[in-house]
């Protein structure tokens, strides 16, 4: 599956419906696609296994923190891009930016505001993963069209708690869940396209997520260390 010239036309077009920044965390990540004989692919980082890291082993798009000194959100984005996965993205490559997105409410505030930007850069761009990457995958966008790599998430804090996800790896306990599954989802949205990995259910489930509210004694491991950094 190969985005077209019309689809990411489609991308460039999109307005975004911005969000608040009121959350104990702000962030910005990068979607970065380039194209392959295996189609049109999306870059993903395994975070490496750190005790103070919220997002510790998990699979993200590269981003973090928007620091005092960038410029803008989009910025921290394409400094992170180059950080994490030594991709020096610049403005030639920028396609669009999808909704903003929060985490989990928590006590009447967000865990974190998330804005997401897409870049298209070429087919033969290398990578360099620093010390806060323990591997990096290029996935197919196909990857999602098939129903067979559903997986049902058990939540690290509660085991009867089941998300849906995406098993990328599961000998490398690589998986889609959470925020970065949501900007695929939303990815999809703008383009019109289905995303037949997750069942009608698991779309629905995924669109609910911020109207959830929880209390401090039900916070699941991510949301209590942002707290913790933030208190």
């Amino acid at each position: 599956m190969y985005l077209s010239f019309a689809d990411l036309n489609q991308l460039k077009r999109y307005r975004p419906k911005p969000k608040p920044a009121e959350a104990l965390l702000q962030a910005a990540v990068a979607i970065i696609l380039r194209d392959t004989d295996r189609g049109t692919e999306f870059l993903m980082m395994q975070r490496a296994v750190v005790e103070s890291d919220p997002w510790s082993g998990q699979m993200a798009f590269p981003g973090g923190k928007i620091e005092h000194d960038d410029a803008n959100p989009k910025a921290a984005a394409m400094r992170e891009a180059k950080e994490e996965v030594g991709i020096d993205l610049n403005d030639s490559e920028f396609i669009g930016q999808l909704d903003d997105l929060y985490g989990l409410k928590v006590d009447g505030i967000f865990s974190v505001h998330v804005s997401c930007f897409i870049f298209k850069t070429q087919p033969n761009t290398t990578t360099q993963a620093n010390y806060e990457v323990a591997d990096l995958v290029w996935l197919p966008l196909a990857f999602l069209d098939d129903p067979r790599n559903a997986h049902d998430y058990r939540h690290p804090s509660n085991h009867d708690l089941s998300l849906p996800a995406v098993m990328i790896n599961a000998d490398k306990q690589q998986i889609l869940w959470g925020l970065s599954l949501r900007m695929m989802v939303m990815l999809h949205e703008v383009l019109e396209r289905p995303m037949p990995v997750l069942s009608d259910a698991g779309h629905q489930e995924l669109r609910q997520i911020e109207t959830r509210e929880l209390k401090r004694d039900q916070l699941d491991s991510v949301t209590q260390k942002i707290l913790a950094r933030n208190t």
